[in-house]
């Protein structure tokens, strides 16, 4: 197509197409001869130095060898002279050695706590954190939680750094003012060295027959639950700015630690985790769902009554929540153990002024009946 154009040599065809003149030309050599000549490599193995690999790689004698050592008994025996990748792709051409396979580290599993976590004092987690005072000199926290009750059980405070020997002595300390079958307890935390170090799984393991289960590496998402609360202890809107002494510290985590431990928590279905971890959770969730079907039933009671039209003469301030119930077709609900609570009289009241208008039902009798219409 270039020869074709009378308008432009070859050299300002390929300036133009920006196309070097010796790639024009070796394309027009291949043109002749049907396409690139095959090149061999000048340095590649002869016949007979190949024979020789072939030879050794099928050597019974030889077998335990890799094709490093093969490349060694070639050298020493002067059969053949190559380098380890020549005599791979010898064997591999002959089907004698296995495709490699990169070598990977076996990952240690994600640690499964959900099944734990479904009752207190089975799973408790603890890590590490760092404030800072205002010398820049660093305080270590190690905070211990129960993951069942989310229940800030306890903590210590460090200055600079902590060892092994300071996490057994927090455990020590923590177990100890609980009171519980360490055997049926796990202990979740993070890799790192004080955590998992021999004399740590040791103490945690013999003295407390405990269970240990650690998060994967460079995974927090495993031990979230401790990584959360956390910051909620650094971040929390009555945390200081600053800190001035390591007593200052101190008294925060301790004010934190009760104010966490006596705020409903939506975990667990707004219960305090004190009350949660002393086992009452469940009654309290239960206690809560039949006030609401009460409270519930008693509204229903009222609307359906005030929905029928005019009631009945003679209402008084003790029927008039039973009087409700009856219209509707229940039966009354019954008092709540022991006497009459306030609560509920305020309830009677707020029904029978709702049913009355708040004054006495034969001057109301209109009024009530139009707003039934």
């Amino acid at each position: 197509m270039i020869e074709g154009l009378e308008e432009l040599t070859v050299s300002e065809a390929c300036e133009t197409l920006l196309l070097k003149p010796r790639r024009y030309y070796r394309w027009l050599k291949w043109s002749a001869i049907g396409g690139p000549a095959k090149q061999d490599a000048w340095n590649r193995l002869i016949p007979e130095e190949a024979a020789e690999v072939v030879k050794a790689g099928r050597d019974e004698k030889l077998c335990d060898l890799r094709s490093a050592g093969l490349m060694v008994y070639g050298q020493e025996s002067g059969k053949f002279f190559c380098s380890v990748s020549t005599v791979q792709r010898v064997l591999r051409k002959h089907d004698l050695q296995m495709p490699y396979v990169v070598p990977t580290r076996k990952r240690p599993a994600k640690p499964d706590v959900r099944e734990l976590m479904k009752e207190p004092k089975r799973i408790f987690s603890y890590d590490a954190t760092d404030f800072y005072l205002t010398n820049r000199l660093r305080v270590v926290v190690i905070p211990i939680l129960d993951m069942g009750s989310r229940k800030f059980i306890h903590y210590g405070v460090r200055v600079r750094s902590f060892d092994q020997k300071d996490v057994m002595d927090i455990w020590d300390e923590a177990l100890m003012g609980e009171g519980l079958d360490t055997s049926l307890l796990t202990a979740l935390s993070d890799r790192g060295g004080p955590m998992k170090g021999s004399r740590t799984k040791a103490h945690l393991t013999g003295k407390w027959e405990m269970k240990l289960e650690y998060a994967r590496p460079y995974t927090p998402d495993d031990n979230a639950w401790i990584e959360a609360f956390i910051k909620y202890l650094k971040y929390h809107p009555d945390c200081p700015e600053y800190f001035e002494t390591v007593q200052d510290v101190i008294d925060w985590v301790e004010k934190f630690k009760q104010l966490y431990n006596d705020h409903p928590h939506s975990a667990l279905g707004y219960v305090r985790p004190n009350d949660e971890h002393a086992g009452l959770g469940n009654q309290i969730r239960e206690q809560r769902k039949e006030n609401l079907l009460s409270a519930m039933q008693k509204r229903l009671a009222y609307y359906k009554m005030k929905k029928e039209g005019a009631l009945n003469y003679g209402v008084s301030r003790e029927n008039a929540s039973n009087l409700a119930y009856r219209q509707a077709g229940q039966t009354p609900a019954p008092y709540f153990e022991g006497e009459k609570s306030e609560i509920l009289e305020k309830v009677e009241n707020c029904v029978f002024e709702e049913l009355t208008g708040g004054e006495d039902f034969v001057h109301n009798s209109s009024l009530v009946l139009c707003q039934n219409r």
